[in-house]
């Protein structure tokens, strides 16, 4: 796979004094779960003390396993999920708290690329109409104006304009998911969240897509929120990752030093599950299988949330909350093996 920008040429948001395209500080989102219809609907924290920055032509990875998190900490910067306390800015502007009016229009600056490319488009729309809706809402184009932006951005996603007048039943799926990425840009935002927006087309289309994706970014100064749990992929895209557990972020770097590298146990255990094409390789290197299952995010651990899974695990993992620590190459690590 080929890079459009080396993650290497690329400081992290904020570490240049600079202020950040999109960050949260301390975000938490909870959900008010029912477990029986006569019980009393208990809190589900899905997202905890989660704090991140995404810098100017940025791409920061999102990773970890299914139900971390990951989706719930996107849709919360986009203000499509409520957060239950915390702060979220973009481009240093509090959006927190923002409703009606107000909050439409900071929308236009961040958007967002949905996983399956089959339910993301209306399928009674032809193409126009999708692509154009967005700047319907928000745009006083003329007619001739509107449809020269949308072929304009076909063009940008490399789709012929004769398409403008079809349905998204005669594409396939990567060309659906390139209609969509149109759509997500056609207000020029600063911010984009792709959730999972690769994970269900083949690897020849994904690559395609993924490199469509560094085009766009080179050319218009997007900033990318990219949630994944394939970390090949992360690992071609993102200049920086976090990674995330039980709602928590554990642990943030560099992507070559997170790989090369990484700080914490659940790091490890998840990079040990990466295939690497070399079988000899494959056959010598320990796989970190962990033992036991998820937590309930309704009754999540003290202490360490990884406690009860990890091979590493104190005493003190069992009742004190690890702090951020510094890493050697960059980011953090909440684990009290580095304090």
């Amino acid at each position: 796979m080929s890079r459009a920008v080396p993650a290497t040429e690329k400081a992290a948001g904020g570490e240049r004094g600079e202020v950040p395209v999109a960050e949260v500080e301390d975000l938490h989102v909870e959900f008010r779960l029912r477990r029986g219809v006569l019980a009393r609907p208990v809190p589900l924290r899905a997202v905890r003390a989660v704090d991140l920055q995404i810098g100017e032509r940025e791409t920061v990875g999102l990773v970890g396993e299914s139900g971390s998190g990951k989706s719930t900490t996107g849709r919360a910067m986009l203000r499509l999920v409520e957060p239950t306390r915390g702060r979220i800015r973009l481009d240093g502007q509090d959006i927190t708290h923002l409703r009606g009016a107000e909050l439409r229009a900071v929308r236009r600056r961040m958007q967002m690329v949905f996983q399956d490319p089959y339910s993301s488009l209306d399928p009674a729309m032809v193409i126009a109409e999708s692509i154009g809706e967005p700047l319907d809402t928000h745009e006083h184009l003329t007619r001739a104006d509107r449809t020269a932006r949308i072929e304009e951005l076909l063009e940008h996603v490399n789709l012929s304009r004769r398409y403008l007048n079809r349905y998204p039943y005669e594409f396939s799926g990567g060309q659906r998911q390139r209609i969509a990425i149109a759509r997500a840009i056609a207000l020029n935002p600063r911010l984009l969240v792709c959730d999972e927006a690769v994970s269900a087309l083949d690897v020849s289309t994904q690559n395609q897509i993924l490199n469509l994706l560094e085009d766009i970014q080179a050319e218009f100064g997007l900033s990318y929120l990219f949630i994944a749990h394939d970390l090949a992929v992360v690992r071609h895209i993102a200049h920086r990752v976090a990674v995330m557990y039980l709602g928590e972020i554990v642990e943030t770097g560099p992507t070559e030093r997170l790989f090369e590298s990484p700080a914490h146990p659940y790091t490890e255990a998840l990079l040990s599950a990466v295939p690497i094409p070399s079988p000899r390789r494959q056959r010598e290197r320990e796989r970190i299988v962990l033992s036991g299952e998820v937590p309930d995010a309704a009754n999540p651990p003290t202490g360490c949330a990884f406690h009860t899974r990890c091979p590493h695990a104190m005493d003190v993992c069992r009742d004190v909350a690890p702090p951020p620590t510094p890493v050697e190459g960059g980011g953090t690590v909440r684990c009290h093996l580095r304090s």
